[in-house]
């Protein structure tokens, strides 16, 4: 069931592609006009008489709105439809919406502007993320990948659909001028099954009381960036939320995800998520070598003395992670080695065992450190 918006944002959403994509999939016919201002359909009832609607031509002719607007009420009497009904099946018609709404008191007709900006940064957050899953399935991304950004640009954030504090994200899967393969799906459609088919395991994790269905599930489902997300528009758990999916009519979603239905995020999903989020950070200890500039040095008293905390921080591209910064902890030596680095703009290398537990990372057991350029 397509949610009904708001009768003037729906209706400027609509646009002359979507409505002659309707039209060809619900039995109109196109015929030959004298006038190519103009674009005419046809449809012939049963009882042999027949209806015909004028479009124009191109969106650029200046009384665009106001002749969709006219085509759009003639469909409603025909259909004897709401207008609202009728321009909700016409955003569908070429775009998949990912619908959030928030769960808050009927009687409330604010919410905090902090708050505000909080959610749209998450969904915002849940997109870019689920696409640098579908660039490189990962368990977690220190950084957003910049390939991400380039699939987040085809998202477009939508008046407010009907529902106190709604949400709304939409994605043209279809455009005009396009060729849709139907055997490859459009990435930011596969985005949006991610995030759908994410939910289901969410589900399933909660119903089993098993984090592990929804932490092994990464490949095809959430990364921990991705359950941060979803837990920071519901504010770590504060306010609950509906999340929901309208396909686009033109192309059908895959298979495991048709049957997606709306999810309600509450207490219980957040806690699995943020969970879910902490394991899926972890990297167990592996031997490795880094390079990388010292960014920061502490030690609260004289290096030298037997006793002192010592720490390093060397930023590091790592292959595998990308930009990670990591905590060494060293002897009076190799921490006077790190501060002639620094001092000189030098990289250090070093070799031991990196790890990663929730955002931090750190080098253990260390056997090596060199100043690199000397």
């Amino acid at each position: 069931m397509r949610r009904l918006r708001t009768t003037t944002s729906a209706l400027d959403r609509v646009s002359l592609f979507d409505l002659r994509s309707y039209l060809d999939k619900n039995g109109w016919r196109r015929v030959p006009s004298k006038n190519d201002r103009w674009t005419i359909f046809q449809l012939k009832r049963a009882e042999s008489d027949q209806l015909e609607l004028i479009l124009p031509a191109r969106e650029q002719y200046t009384d665009v709105q106001e002749r969709i607007r006219q085509v759009v009420a003639s469909l409603s009497q025909i259909e004897d439809r709401q207008f609202e009904e009728v321009c909700a099946d016409l955003i569908a018609a070429n775009a998949d919406s990912l619908l959030v709404r928030l769960q808050v008191s009927s009687e409330a007709d604010s919410i905090p502007i902090a708050d505000a900006s909080r959610h749209v940064k998450a969904i915002r957050n849940l997109l870019l993320y689920a696409g640098c899953s579908e660039i490189q399935a990962r368990p977690h991304f220190e950084q957003p990948l910049t390939a991400s950004f380039e699939l987040l640009a085809g998202f477009e954030f939508c008046h407010t659909y009907r529902g106190s504090f709604g949400f709304e994200v939409s994605n043209a899967v279809v455009q005009p001028a396009s060729t849709t393969d139907l055997f490859d799906t459009p990435v930011r459609r596969k985005m949006v099954e991610r995030i759908a088919r994410g939910m289901q395991f969410l589900d399933k994790a909660v119903a089993k009381e098993d984090p592990d269905v929804l932490i092994e599930s990464y490949e095809s489902g959430l990364n921990a960036r991705m359950c941060d997300a979803l837990a920071d528009i519901g504010l770590e758990g504060q306010v609950a939320f509906d999340i929901g999916i309208d396909w686009a009519a033109s192309l059908a979603p895959s298979e495991d995800v048709l049957a997606f239905q709306d999810h309600v995020i509450s207490e219980a999903q957040i806690s699995v998520l943020k969970y879910a989020s902490e394991q899926l950070k972890v990297v167990k200890p592996k031997l490795e070598r880094i390079d990388g500039l010292v960014v920061n040095l502490h030690c609260v008293a004289d290096p030298k003395e037997g006793h002192a905390r010592r720490t390093v921080a060397v930023r590091v591209e790592h292959p595998q992670h990308g930009t990670i910064e990591v905590k060494l902890s060293l002897g009076s030596e190799w921490y006077l080695l790190a501060i002639d680095a620094h001092a000189k703009g030098r990289k250090i290398s070093a070799t031991g065992e990196l790890q990663r537990k929730g955002n931090t990372w750190s080098l253990d057991a260390i056997t090596s450190i060199n100043s690199l350029g000397i």
